[in-house]
């Protein structure tokens, strides 16, 4: 693949993003930093296991965009689009898209069964990001990449969620670890399908 390939899903994602998450923030708060409550998010994507027998399938991508507090969405987004400039060419847009959503998903779907409802509502793009920094870590492992761009990258996504994690939780979320490893097992299959082409 052309290491010139524009990052199309990494823009695109970081944008609906922001976009959404703060048109959610403003309609429930009437500020884009308004303060809001976790389950007024269900509404606007907040997903259980529940959603999901209902077939209220929407909710699997649109959960991993609205964020319950805004500095934590920059964050994300900022790992997410450090990560994704750099990572994207590995996979191919579709593909990328792909890694991010589905261990987005199911990160976040495992991330509600550790919290009570009715907080159990699974958002945020932290399990995506862990999804995407597993690709790059892998990539750094099979030094693939081993640039500095790239280990700073994976160090800024990973690092400071684990650090809060086991600041407030004292130990790393369940959500976080599976987006993690369902990244790495995805990202195996993606790097092989990049190293046939080459």
């Amino acid at each position: 693949m052309s290491s010139r390939k524009y990052p199309y899903v990494t823009i695109a994602v970081s944008l609906f993003t922001i976009a959404y998450s703060l048109a959610v923030n403003f309609q429930i708060s009437g500020s884009l930093f308004g303060k809001i409550k976790y389950v007024q998010l269900e509404p606007y994507g907040g997903v259980t296991f529940e959603h999901l027998w209902n077939l209220e399938l929407w909710r699997l991508l649109l959960s991993q965009l609205i964020h319950f507090k805004q500095p934590h969405m920059f964050f994300n987004v900022l790992s997410f689009f450090l990560l994704g400039v750099i990572l994207e060419k590995y996979t191919g847009s579709i593909r990328f898209f792909m890694l991010w959503f589905v261990s987005g998903a199911c990160g976040t779907l495992v991330s509600t069964l550790t919290v009570e409802p009715p907080w159990n509502l699974g958002t945020g793009a932290s399990q995506a990001v862990m999804g995407v920094a597993a690709l790059g870590a892998l990539i750094i492992w099979k030094k693939a990449n081993v640039t500095l761009r790239l280990k700073l990258a994976v160090g800024f996504a990973i690092l400071p969620a684990m650090i809060i994690d086991i600041i407030y939780a004292q130990h790393p979320k369940l959500g976080h670890l599976v987006g993690f490893f369902v990244g790495w097992l995805i990202g195996l299959r993606l790097l092989k399908k990049h190293a046939d082409s080459q």
